[in-house]
């Protein structure tokens, strides 16, 4: 806070009592780039300024991480989700009806999708699925009958996200979560 002092016999207004002067010094800084190789005179390019950090060097962890094995005979997920993403692109273009996927999605995913494409037939436009193609497929496994995917799909000139989320119901997959992006 800045204390502010009035002048008893000037009526110009407050005075601030005056900042003591700093120095300033500008040193240079040492040069950070590495030598090129007809620079180096010396074999041992550290310079005072590049000294070795104070670290113990530990060899690398030789542990490596081991993929999840499927216990209970599911296919591959990424496989699986890529043949569901086709099944519901032939669904959305026509040529296959919603209701014979109905086994591989669960009851409020195939709802939604079903009001996804109503929603588009009453517009009188097909929905953006129906020429798409499968661009790319990531699946990971979290948990032991739980699969995550997400995959690009290409519409024309665009790409669009799609996530998807499978879960082991009776010995099979069955997607239970679906985001169109």
């Amino acid at each position: 806070m800045t204390r502010v002092l009035a002048r008893p016999s000037d009526s110009r207004g407050p005075v601030t009592p005056a900042r003591p002067q700093l120095r300033i010094v500008v040193r240079p800084a040492p040069p950070r780039e590495p030598p090129f190789d007809d620079e180096i005179t010396s074999p041992s390019p550290i310079t005072p300024w590049d000294q070795r950090l104070p670290f113990e060097r530990r060899p690398a962890p030789t542990t490596r991480v081991q993929p999840r094995t499927r216990t209970r005979g599911l296919p591959d997920p990424a496989v699986w989700g890529r043949h569901l993403l086709i099944g519901l692109i032939e669904a959305a273009d026509g040529r296959r009806p919603l209701p014979q996927l109905a086994a591989l999605l669960s009851p409020s995913v195939g709802r939604g999708l079903a009001a996804d494409f109503e929603r588009a037939a009453q517009s009188g436009s097909a929905h953006w699925l129906h020429r798409t193609g499968v661009r790319t497929l990531r699946a990971s496994e979290p948990a032991d009958g739980v699969a995550e995917l997400c995959a690009t799909l290409e519409t024309g000139a665009r790409v669009r996200a799609v996530a998807l989320r499978l879960e082991e119901q009776h010995g099979r997959w069955r997607c239970t979560r679906l985001q169109l992006g």
